[in-house]
């Protein structure tokens, strides 16, 4: 899954998780940057359509049996192409 999220955006761990206090290592858990909830909206709306046209029963990012994926739209940049406007 984390390559999914490496490959397709081109970003690393620490574009959606946000550091622990006084430090440089990564809090998992903390929802203090606002990329995570957009990572997990993605996550839903990319199950939904594997789901619906796809007929993809219980996808989960970086299924090898996923239609759409985060680099169907991403293709290796944080932001689709035409989004940064």
């Amino acid at each position: 899954m984390i390559d999914e999220f490496e490959d397709g955006l081109g970003v690393s761990c620490g574009f959606c998780h946000a550091e622990q206090k006084g430090s440089h290592k990564l809090d998992y858990a903390s929802d203090d940057k606002p990329e995570k909830e957009i990572a997990r909206n993605m996550m839903r709306m990319t199950n939904k359509f594997n789901s619906k046209y796809f007929q993809v029963r219980h996808a989960m990012i970086g299924d090898s049996v996923s239609v759409v994926t985060c680099e169907t739209c991403h293709r290796g940049q944080p932001r689709p192409e035409g989004l940064d406007k």
